[in-house]
């Protein structure tokens, strides 16, 4: 009984309280009545980054290996040495952000130089991976389409945070920029032989934040 006593109470409020304004008038000449609405639209805020292979406005959890070979008679000889992997030709990632909070930050972290796990071995310092910046091939409706400054990696012994993060500003309270970003080593040592980075414990990892107020 009290289940269905409550029922019908509710049916009998719920009617009033969908209603909108509403202005009843009366009168024998021309009548006029109003009723408003408001309306309240809220966004969200959001930040999209995407360094390599990546899914528009969605989580993508691969992670892309940017691989230097160096050619037998070119150890340490100076001459740079081109990448691959990636989701671009030649060791280059796609570099994209959106942010509709303001202006974004963006930076790196590092653990060390790269080590090949040996010790007592000398390691690669994140000097000698060279960045250079450019737009994409094809551009993507929305986005400025342009080269976006890579933020310096920190080259202190334990790695860390970079010291200045490229600040990319707002327009109209919007960032919407895509870029690319091509990686070479730069080759300028004789080191032994081994394999460089490539795992979190010899400090192969980079990672890369984006913030926004």
């Amino acid at each position: 009984m009290r289940k269905l006593l409550l029922v019908t109470a509710l049916a009998a409020i719920a009617p009033l309280a969908a209603q909108a304004e509403s202005n009843f008038v009366t009168g024998t000449g021309a009548l006029s009545a109003s009723a408003k609405l408001d309306f309240v639209i809220t966004i969200p805020k959001v930040l999209f980054l995407q360094v390599g292979t990546g899914t528009s406005n969605a989580n993508n959890t691969t992670v892309n290996d940017i691989t230097f070979a160096v050619p037998a008679g070119n150890v340490g000889n100076g001459t740079a040495v081109a990448g691959t992997g990636g989701d671009l030709a030649g060791g280059g990632v796609t570099v994209r952000v959106l942010g509709n909070s303001g202006t974004v930050s963006l930076g790196n972290t590092v653990t060390g130089p790269l080590s090949s796990g040996t010790a007592g071995n000398p390691t690669v310092p994140w000097s000698d991976i060279v960045v250079t910046a450019g737009a994409l091939a094809t551009a993507t409706t929305g986005f400025t389409n342009a080269a976006i400054a890579h933020p310096a990696f920190n080259t202190a012994a334990a790695g860390g945070a970079s010291a200045t993060p490229t600040t990319l500003a707002a327009s109209g309270g919007l960032v919407r920029r895509e870029g690319s970003w091509t990686f070479a080593y730069a080759n300028t040592a004789t080191l032994p032989a081994g394999t460089y980075g490539n795992t979190v414990a010899n400090n192969g990892t980079v990672t890369y934040t984006a913030t926004a107020p």
